[in-house]
C-alpha cells in the first residue's frame, strides 16, 4: 500500500513538472519570437541599421516595384565606398531581423562584389537592399580618443574590463606627488600599459590651474622620477600653458575640449554624449569617470560606435 502511494506521488510530481516545463517552453518561445506589425516596421528597422553604420541619406536611393494590386516592394540602393564591409552589414542586419522571423538571403555580383540582400518574410520577399560600390566615395572614419579617470586605484575587475575592450584607452590616475606616480606605475605593472597622471592639490583640484608655480616644481621632480610619464591637463585653446610646462620634457595630453561623462548622467544621456563622437569630423575626445557602471555602459556602446566608423586612437600628445 505504501509502495502504491509512493508511485502515485511520483506520477503526480512528473505530471506537474511536465505542465511547468511545457508552460516555460511556450512562454520562452513566445517571448523570443516577434512578428512584424507591418511593412513600415521593416522599413524602420532597415533605416536604423543604415544609420548605425553612419550611411547618409545622400548614399541611399529607394525605388518601388508593384508586385500586384495589394503589394509593392521597395528596393534600397545604397552606394558605399570600396573599403566598406558589406559582409559585416549583412551580418548585423540579419542579427537585427532574425528575432522578427525575417530571413536575409543574399546574392553577390562579381567582379563588382555588389551584394543584394533580400528580406524574406513568410515566404515573400518584402524588401531588397542593394549594396553597391561607388568608386567616388571614400570611407569616412572619425578618429576619437577615450580616457577613463579613476578617483582611486582601479581594482582587478575594472582593469580587466578595460583590457578586454582591446582599444588604446588610457587610465587616468590622480596624484599629488611624483613619488606617488612612480608607485602607481609599479603597482599597475604590465597589466595595463596606457596610463596618464593628473596632478591634483590636496583638496582634489587641478594643480596646474590652481597653483602654476607649485605645478612647475612637481613637474620637474616628476621628470626626474618618471621621465616617460604622460600628464593630463585641462587647458582651452584660448588659455595656453606653454610657459608653465615648456621647461620639462614630459608629454602632455590636453583634454580641455573633451566631453565629460559620468554615472550621474544616466545611461541614456551617457549614450547621447558618446554619440556626439559620431558627428565630429575632427579629432574628438571624451573623459569618462570610471566605475563598474560606466565601464559596463562603454562596453555596450563601443561596438555601435565602431560600426558607425569611429576609430579609437591614442589621445594626441603635446611636447613643448
Amino acid at each position: 500500500m505504501k509502495e502504491q502511494k509512493k508511485k502515485r506521488f511520483i506520477a503526480i510530481l512528473l505530471l506537474v513538472s511536465c505542465f511547468i516545463s511545457g508552460y516555460m517552453l511556450f512562454a520562452a518561445s513566445d517571448a523570443s519570437t516577434m512578428r512584424l506589425r507591418n511593412l513600415a516596421q521593416a522599413d524602420s528597422l532597415i533605416q536604423k541599421e543604415l544609420y548605425d553604420f553612419n550611411i547618409s541619406d545622400q548614399q541611399i536611393r529607394v525605388t518601388t516595384t508593384r508586385v500586384d494590386s495589394n503589394f509593392s516592394r521597395k528596393t534600397y540602393h545604397v552606394g558605399l565606398p570600396y573599403q566598406f564591409s558589406k559582409t559585416q552589414f549583412h551580418a548585423e542586419l540579419n542579427s537585427r531581423l532574425h528575432s522578427y522571423g525575417v530571413e536575409t538571403p543574399a546574392q553577390v555580383t562579381f567582379p563588382e562584389k555588389n551584394v543584394d540582400i533580400h528580406l524574406l518574410y513568410r515566404g515573400t520577399v518584402i524588401r531588397t537592399i542593394s549594396l553597391q560600390t561607388d568608386p567616388e566615395l571614400l570611407l569616412d572614419r572619425n578618429e576619437a580618443s577615450l580616457l577613463v579617470s579613476f578617483d582611486n586605484f582601479p581594482d582587478e575587475e575594472l582593469i580587466s574590463t578595460l583590457a578586454s575592450l582591446g582599444e588604446p584607452i588610457p587610465i587616468v590616475l590622480k596624484i599629488e606627488t611624483p613619488i606617488q606616480a612612480n608607485e602607481l606605475r609599479k603597482r599597475l605593472g604590465d597589466r595595463y600599459n596606457h596610463l596618464l597622471f593628473w596632478l591634483q592639490t590636496s583638496s582634489g583640484k587641478d594643480l596646474i590651474k590652481e597653483n602654476p608655480s607649485a605645478a612647475r616644481a612637481k613637474l620637474k621632480q616628476l621628470e626626474e622620477v618618471l621621465p616617460q610619464a604622460r600628464i593630463l591637463q585641462y587647458e582651452h585653446a584660448d588659455a595656453p600653458s606653454e610657459k608653465l610646462i615648456a621647461q620639462t620634457d614630459l608629454t602632455f595630453i590636453n583634454a580641455g575640449d573633451a566631453l565629460l561623462l559620468h554615472e550621474d548622467l544616466g545611461k541614456a544621456s551617457f549614450f547621447e554624449e558618446l554619440n556626439k563622437l559620431r558627428s565630429n569630423r575632427n579629432h574628438s575626445m571624451a573623459v569618462i569617470t570610471g566605475n563598474k557602471t560606466t565601464l559596463t555602459w562603454l562596453e555596450e556602446k563601443l561596438p555601435e560606435l565602431k560600426k558607425a566608423g569611429i576609430e579609437i586612437v591614442p589621445p594626441p600628445q603635446m611636447n613643448y
